[in-house]
């Protein structure tokens, strides 16, 4: 046992620690909706990431041909 000033700070530090870590009906609490709502947000970010690829392959495309039809230097 710890003390300062005369007074027992082990239990106060035993509470601390416990209270600080999840209980285990906490710990094995599912959130239902986290998977669904993760899901859809995954599934607009590669809706995204889609329309973004497609844009960049345009541009690069459009690029190589304005390459093409260049004349030489």
């Amino acid at each position: 046992m710890s003390s300062n000033n005369g007074q027992d700070t082990s239990i106060w530090t035993a509470s601390q620690a416990t209270a600080s870590r999840p209980s285990p009906a906490d710990r094995f609490n599912i959130d239902r909706e986290g998977p669904a709502k993760r899901a859809l947000t995954l599934w607009a970010l590669q809706q995204r990431f889609q329309k973004l690829n497609d844009y960049y392959d345009k541009a690069a495309a459009e690029i190589r041909a304005s390459l093409e039809r260049a004349p030489p230097r």
